[in-house]
């Protein structure tokens, strides 16, 4: 059996994984598999299997099949399906241990006649009084299945809530509703990333703080603006994110799980402040990050080239002393902070901002799962 990539849009983080393989030795095949006909109970030829498919759906599917054809992947078809909705993964935190915040599934979704939303107005009604018997405004309300920020909304009042349901139609983000979560004091989030193979250990890998670049900017996600800094984590963060891991996978795994640290008013106002004046040097490094994403469907040399003057964007504003005076505020308020645990994401996104951010190549950590597992 070939050890294969499979994935169905080629990204920059799984030509970082090409190369890092080839780096090894390893001829590893890459298969779109949105192209990829299966015949369904006969054995497949590709096996370790690097499952990247940006689609949930399908990279599920990918999983599923891999290992009831016999081979292995990562990740198992049973992280795949508790990491890609968030009801699972809270009920799992829950259950287990894991600190999180106060979360409620709500099933309700507005249906469609044409493009004309259809709801009632007597289950709108009940909605809104069960959540505001359990919850205070403002909190925050977001799909089950969402990512890169996507609908993620902070709701105030009784008014806005009841707009925001009116339009809330069903979606493959969110079939069969949403969730509502008390918010907390937060001005970034962490993205910890934990791996797991061969010895099946749960190994801590890096930590990447994700800073609003505005006082008016709610979500942290770096795919909507917010500035990248690698952080060090304390080791009882670095505990507490392992087993946030331990939650959805006793197996083989690469997750990147999310977390807010919850930090006093003034703490936020320094760290957005901070935050604030390196703004502009990293919408420099996001002009060349579209540049190098596009550089995929580009020969190899031309992608390097593309990486390589991105990589110098980011050492430059690594270098300042306003990213480093940010770097020390977010380090000393995590030796302190509460840390909850929200989210998992089993597709993590690495080779831009965690790779330069942190100097960890998670490429390299999915090559020598490959190399285990042969």
């Amino acid at each position: 059996m070939k050890p294969a990539l499979f994935y169905d849009n080629m990204t920059c983080d799984e030509m970082g994984i090409v190369l890092a393989s080839k780096k090894r030795g390893i001829d590893l095949e890459t298969v779109d598999f949105s192209t990829f006909i299966n015949i369904l109970g006969e054995k497949n030829s590709y096996s370790p299997v690097i499952d990247r498919c940006q689609s949930k759906s399908r990279r599920e599917r990918a999983s599923f099949l891999i290992e009831e054809q016999g081979g292995r992947v990562i990740n198992p078809f049973s992280v795949e399906v508790l990491c890609n909705n968030k009801i699972f993964t809270i009920n799992r935190f829950t259950k287990l241990g894991v600190k999180t915040v106060k979360t409620a599934y709500v099933p309700f979704a507005v249906e469609k006649e044409g493009d004309k939303p259809v709801y009632r107005a007597d289950a709108l009604n009940r909605v809104i009084r069960e959540v505001e018997g359990l919850f205070k405004y403002p909190f925050v309300i977001k799909p089950e299945r969402g990512s890169r920020g996507r609908n993620v909304m902070m709701i105030n009042s009784k008014s806005h809530f009841e707009t925001i349901l009116k339009k809330w139609v069903r979606s493959l983000d969110s079939p069969a509703g949403f969730l509502v979560q008390e918010p907390v004091s937060k001005a970034f989030d962490l993205r910890i990333v934990v791996s797991s193979y061969g010895d099946m250990k749960h190994n801590y890998l890096a930590s990447l703080a994700r800073v609003p670049s505005s006082k008016e900017a709610f979500a942290t996600n770096t795919a909507l603006g917010a500035i990248p800094v690698g952080v060090e984590l304390p080791q009882k963060a670095r505990d507490e994110a392992v087993k946030a891991s331990k939650a959805v996978s006793q197996s083989i795994h690469i997750l990147g799980v999310d977390a807010i640290p919850e930090v006093s008013e003034d703490i936020a106002e320094k760290i957005i402040s901070l935050a604030e004046k390196i703004s502009l040097i990293h919408n420099d490094i996001k002009k060349l990050k579209e540049e190098f994403s596009s550089s995929v469907k580009l020969s190899i040399e031309k992608f390097i080239k593309a990486r390589e003057r991105m990589d110098a964007a980011f050492q430059r504003m690594i270098n300042t002393s306003e990213y480093m005076k940010l770097k020390e505020t977010l380090e000393n308020a995590l030796e302190s902070t509460n840390l909850y645990f929200i989210e998992i994401n089993s597709r993590p996104d690495f080779y831009i901002n965690t790779r330069n951010c942190t100097g960890v190549d998670i490429s390299e950590e999915y090559a020598k799962f490959i190399e285990a597992s042969l």
